[in-house]
């Protein structure tokens, strides 16, 4: 058994704190392997708006899970899981240390206890996939009433886990935190240090100002089209993500782009709130902010390594 085998190192939080910049300085400083956990990075094309490392990165330190399926294929936290599962042991057999990064919480959860599993119900998820295209709203008020604490954690535009919400609700009569609380979610997989970046929010909310910024300066509309050129359908799972939604309404000119903009960073803001809320129910995360705090969690991983 490697001196390190088991032992994993994640690193969490909300957007524009820092994240990337960290595991790469980490993995640097010792020896080690990024994993993506960022739902949107999987995805080959969408570059820019999901702050994808550059290549010259990539060939510093190697990185998986990154620009690992087609935009029309399926990818979920169980396929993570198992993806994740085997590039850890790869890491491991190379003696160096896998550092998981990302703000996708779900898939962090499912990587370190496992995911729960409740049956499904084909006919009663059309059923509440219709009702939720009928009125996205009213189905969003629905989830809260049965499980105001997942609410809190999940946009009313994320129609698939706010259907799943509602078929486990209905399949068991409890709600997903109290699923999630009861019957998984218990006996880490994985001996791990958990490391969470946060911010000052007036300072976050800043970053997150400039960051869409660049981003638009370095060609995120001209990506956007150029995906589009492709062939490749605007309903795929991809372009309902923050910022590539609301570039396609301007593309189509539903929106100005001073309107594109302004809402690019309202609804970035919006979700590093519901990052904060998740990650703050989670157990065990120690909060650093980043760099001011290096040399912190720096002794943290030597300690966790030792």
């Amino acid at each position: 058994m490697l001196a390190n085998g088991s032992k994993i190192v994640t690193i969490v939080g909300p957007t524009c704190t820092g994240k990337s910049e960290l595991a790469m300085n980490m993995a640097q400083e010792f020896n080690g392997e990024i994993i993506n956990a960022d739902s949107m990075q999987v995805f080959k094309h969408f570059n820019i708006g999901t702050a994808k490392q550059a290549n010259e990165s990539q060939r510093i330190v190697p990185h998986h899970l990154i620009d690992i399926m087609e935009p029309y294929e399926e990818f979920n936290a169980a396929i993570f899981m198992n993806m994740a599962d085997r590039a850890i042991f790869e890491i491991w057999t190379r003696g160096k240390i896998p550092i998981v990064v990302g703000g996708t919480g779900l898939y962090i959860r499912a990587l370190i206890y496992g995911l729960f599993k409740v049956q499904s119900d084909k006919k009663l998820r059309k059923k509440l996939e219709e009702e939720y295209d009928n009125n996205p709203l009213s189905f969003y008020d629905k989830v809260k009433k049965v499980d105001p604490e997942y609410g809190l954690k999940i946009s009313f535009r994320d129609k698939r886990r706010m259907v799943r919400a509602m078929e486990v609700f209905q399949i068991t009569g409890l709600s997903m935190s109290a699923w999630s609380k009861t019957h998984g979610f218990r006996v880490p997989r994985y001996r791990v240090l958990k490391i969470g970046l946060t911010k000052p929010r007036y300072e976050l909310f800043r970053r997150i100002d400039r960051r869409v910024e660049e981003m638009l300066e370095n060609g995120w509309v001209e990506e956007v089209r150029g995906i589009l050129a492709m062939g490749f359908d605007e309903r795929l799972k991809p372009f309902t993500s923050i910022g590539y939604r609301e570039i396609l309404q301007y593309v189509h000119d539903s929106i100005t782009y001073d309107d594109m903009v302004k809402d690019i960073k309202k609804f970035t803001r919006h979700y590093a709130k519901r990052q904060f809320t998740w990650f703050r129910s989670e157990k065990d995360i120690i909060w650093y902010e980043y760099p001011e705090e290096y040399n912190k969690i720096k002794k943290r991983v030597i300690d966790f390594l030792a």
